[in-house]
């Protein structure tokens, strides 16, 4: 028989959960379920958390015990969901194994709980808390560049170096040179999602997973934008008066991703590619979150509350090469059609010989048009060389 025990999830224990994950100090009228008066209770901006709350409860209601007989599930209960949580963010420097271990012992029941559905449940309490789909085991290198399968956290390595490794950061020179106006790759005012569906003919997909946000899927000519946008303001509120450059393990004891990163993920949406003062990129932001599941959270833009004023213009380390990836593909768009794939990929030679193929089909065309019309002026000349107008009056007049 079917067993999902994690099926149903109360308002309280939903505030555990925020109070686990982000140290929310709910107010006693918000705890007893009553009208709520004040304005600065966390619980007022559930409201807001609405998609990832659905999401939390999506990953829960799935939960199947993977056990055989006479194994008890890692999972009875959404506490202990909070409790792996809890753990992660007290020792962020903890190896898996050692974390592992660490459950068994606490569950006092190491003879019978499942290490199989443990690890399961290490990596639901993972993509809880970071939003990152992760696995113990290594998986199909293929299935993980399109994002289609979980990365792996391996034994021996730490939560902290986890996190740091699946987020590697690199620079772009033309993309973070913010004095040069002038740069060819001057990619955050160029680079608009309107610009790259009208250009590059790329579609925009929610994803859950924040290690997916930016990815492009050249098959599916797919862009991958990570939308929790309510959920990154809760980590940035958690770091704003914290230094920028923290140590990973520090944010993570927080309850927060990397402030950095969660700024990028953040300003990627609202000031690159949908930005808000922009009027048709607004109402294309609209429509995805009326049609395409984005969470409504993406068109509201806050500043004071999660940043501070040296944070209004950031540089990407992060999410930056994948930004120059779009980048290269609005300039150098992929062939559509068998006339652009016959010709090279390079946009602008592909364009300079479709006008030059353009421009000689137009010169053939005109060519045989005129010596149509040249054949029928002499075949005109002709017919009347054979039958002179004058003549035939001529002959008419004395008959």
């Amino acid at each position: 028989m079917l067993y999902f025990p994690l099926e149903k999830v109360t308002d309280s224990q939903l505030q555990r959960l925020f109070r686990t994950l982000w140290s929310w100090a709910v107010c006693e009228d918000c705890q007893n379920c009553k009208r709520c008066v004040e304005d600065d209770c966390p619980w007022q901006r559930t409201k807001r958390l609405v998609p990832f709350i659905e999401h939390y409860k999506d990953l829960t209601a799935a939960y199947e015990p993977d056990i055989r007989p006479g194994e008890r599930p890692a999972l009875l209960r959404h506490e202990d969901i909070f409790e792996i949580i809890q753990l992660l963010k007290s020792e962020p420097d903890i190896v898996r194994c050692q974390l592992t271990e660490r459950l068994f012992v606490s569950r006092h029941c190491r003879a019978s709980l499942s290490a199989a559905d443990l690890d399961y449940a290490v990596n639901l309490a993972v993509r809880v808390m970071t939003m990152v789909n992760c696995s113990a085991k290594r998986q199909s290198a293929t299935l993980l560049e399109y994002g289609l399968a979980q990365i792996p956290w391996r034994s021996d390595v730490s939560f902290s170096q986890f996190i740091t490794d699946i987020f590697p950061t690199t620079d772009h020179p033309g993309l973070n040179n913010d004095g040069d106006t002038d740069s060819p790759l001057n990619i955050r005012t160029a680079l608009t999602a309107k610009k790259l569906m009208k250009r590059a003919g790329l579609k925009f997909q929610a994803t859950d997973d924040l290690r997916c946000h930016l990815k492009l899927d050249r098959k599916k000519d797919v862009v991958h934008i990570y939308h929790h946008t309510a959920f990154l303001k809760e980590h940035l509120r958690l770091t704003k008066d914290k230094a920028r450059n923290i140590p990973v393990s520090d944010s993570l004891k927080f309850g927060a991703l990397p402030r950095q990163l969660a700024l990028e993920a953040l300003d990627s949406i609202q000031k690159v590619l949908f930005p808000l003062s922009d009027p048709k990129s607004h109402s294309l932001l609209q429509s995805l979150t009326s049609t395409s599941h984005f969470d409504p959270d993406c068109l509201r833009f806050e500043s004071a509350s999660i940043r501070t004023a040296d944070e209004k213009d950031i540089a990407y380390h992060y999410f930056g090469a994948r930004l120059a990836d779009l980048y290269e593909e609005l300039e150098n768009p992929k062939p559509r059609g068998w006339i652009e794939k016959w010709l090279e990929r390079k946009s602008g030679a592909r364009y300079v010989m479709m006008a030059t193929l353009t421009g000689v089909v137009i010169a053939i065309l005109l060519g045989m048009a005129s010596l149509a019309v040249g054949i029928y002026q002499a075949w005109l000349g002709y017919q009347q060389w054979q039958h002179p107008i004058g003549s035939a009056a001529y002959n008419t007049s004395h008959i």
